[in-house]
């Protein structure tokens, strides 16, 4: 992630910022003694036990952010409360290590879409706004997620955090600087949005800024974190005058005590990790069984030979399937089903870099639920409209997990780690319809409410895979 993502190339420097920060504090390193702690292995089991938890949900971040937690609790047993306190900030800044942020972009996209619409109107320029998309009579913009300004936001909150450690000393100064640096980035990206827009239109040409928009944006966060600076440098506090420290060294019952202490520490963060293994092998990778897809009852029948212009883009899937299928005096609906065998740890059916359609050709321009029946029971699905050109589609997508249906992605989490803890269903299935919105006499809701009604109860048939691929030899 340090490398493949922008975001977080900044993750190369966190570890030589570190090694700044305790270099600073040499002074203290040199002239305490550590006095490990057998308390903080209280707290192991329960990180332990929240490792495995997402795991089992997937939830990286959470596994990441937990192993440095488990980390801090081996350095607090090692070197004993009054040590691991006065090296708190270095420490603290390990968590940064973590590429974390990304379930920020949509939050930070509206916030931003927000901020250059206001701004818009305030300077009486006629705009339409439709989601992320921003439209003035010079042509289109488009909030994408490249320019939701996460990169920036974690780069800020970094460098917020250095800078507040290394100039402050007390906790008040520093706390509003690391708040500063949060809020300025947000607000600065939605400013720099309407500066581009309005560059545009003083310009008279959408066009016109396109190719140097991503120029201006970094020269307009320089100066950002230039004022930044010049802010934080006008109240920095004076380093004072410390009275010297008389050097301890560390006894040989105190070491045997900190090698102990240790040992018991990676002793119980090992215990979610392995009972993580077992599970593995409880679920192990194999082919599906053969199976037909789910049947649509008549009048519905399916297009042999159709390519559809739409499909969503879904990763490490065990089995797809991809139809078109019409009605007479109806319009046509595309079908995708996706199958997945369960993985205890690191199933791709619930990863966030699933997308309803290719952002390449598609752009969502409203998200929502809906709601159908099936069955005599109604579901939430996730409803999504997508548009690429004049053409306008509605796309329904839900995922079926130990027998239910749910549309959203952490209730889908919560039953894959219960099928996973309890040993139950070991398919489970991401189910996506689509429907042209382009035709007013065939509303896109109605088409995807009758061909759901017709469709065979997907749950029954996820359960059926399920019970066969529990099989012996399957």
């Amino acid at each position: 992630m340090w490398i493949d993502s922008t975001a977080y190339n900044h993750c190369f420097l966190v570890l030589p910022l570190v090694g700044f920060l305790l270099w600073e504090r040499r002074a203290v390193i040199s002239s305490v003694s550590p006095r490990p702690a057998l308390w903080p292995l209280l707290t192991m089991p329960a990180l332990s036990a929240i490792w495995l938890l997402a795991g089992v949900l997937d939830i990286q971040e959470g596994r990441q952010l937990v192993m440095v937690a488990m980390f801090q609790v081996v350095l607090l047993v090692a070197l004993g409360p009054r040590v691991f306190w006065r090296l708190l900030a270095p420490f603290l800044f390990l968590f940064f290590l973590v590429p974390s942020g990304a379930f920020l972009v949509p939050s930070l996209q509206t916030i931003t879409a927000d901020i250059a619409v206001a701004g818009l109107g305030f300077l009486h320029i006629p705009v339409f706004s439709d989601g992320y998309m921003i439209e003035i009579p010079e042509g289109p913009f488009e909030i994408a997620e490249a320019c939701a300004g996460l990169r920036f936001l974690i780069a800020s909150s970094v460098f917020g955090c250095f800078f507040a450690v290394v100039m402050y000393r007390r906790s008040l100064r520093r706390i509003l600087f690391i708040i500063m640096s949060v809020v300025v980035p947000i607000v600065a990206n939605g400013l720099r949005a309407l500066g581009i827009i309005v560059l545009a239109h003083l310009e008279g040409s959408a066009a016109a800024v396109e190719a140097d928009h991503i120029l201006y944006g970094w020269v307009f966060f320089t100066l950002v974190i230039m004022i930044l600076i010049a802010i934080g440098m006008a109240f920095a506090d004076k380093p004072g005058w410390r009275p010297p420290v008389k050097s301890t060294t560390m006894g040989e019952a105190s070491l045997w005590r900190s090698a102990v202490a240790v040992s018991a520490a990676v002793f119980l963060a090992l215990i979610g990790p392995t009972y993580a293994y077992r599970l593995d092998s409880l679920f192990p990778a194999a082919e599906l069984p053969q199976a037909d897809s789910p049947h649509v009852a008549p009048p519905w029948h399916s297009l042999s030979g159709a390519l559809s212009s739409w499909r969503p883009l879904v990763h490490g899937a065990d089995r797809e399937f991809l139809e078109e299928f019409e009605r007479p005096g109806s319009g046509m609906i595309v079908r995708y089903v996706a199958l997945y065998r369960l993985r205890a740890i690191g199933s791709m059916l619930t990863t966030t870099e699933n997308r309803l359609a290719d952002d390449g050709e598609w752009r969502i321009a409203e998200r929502g639920e809906a709601v159908f029946s099936l069955g005599g029971e109604k579901f939430a699905v996730t409803s999504a409209e997508i548009v690429s050109g004049p053409r306008r589609r509605l796309v329904w997508s839900f995922y079926i997990v130990d027998g239910r249906i749910t549309a959203r992605l952490f209730e889908a989490k919560l039953l894959q780690a219960r099928a996973v803890l309890l040993q139950r269903a070991r398919v489970a299935a991401l189910v996506a319809v689509s429907a042209s919105m382009d035709e007013p006499a065939n509303p896109a809701e109605e088409q995807l409410t009758r061909f759901l009604a017709a469709s065979q109860s997907l749950p029954q048939y996820i359960d059926s895979l399920s019970i066969a691929a529990s099989e012996p030899g399957v």
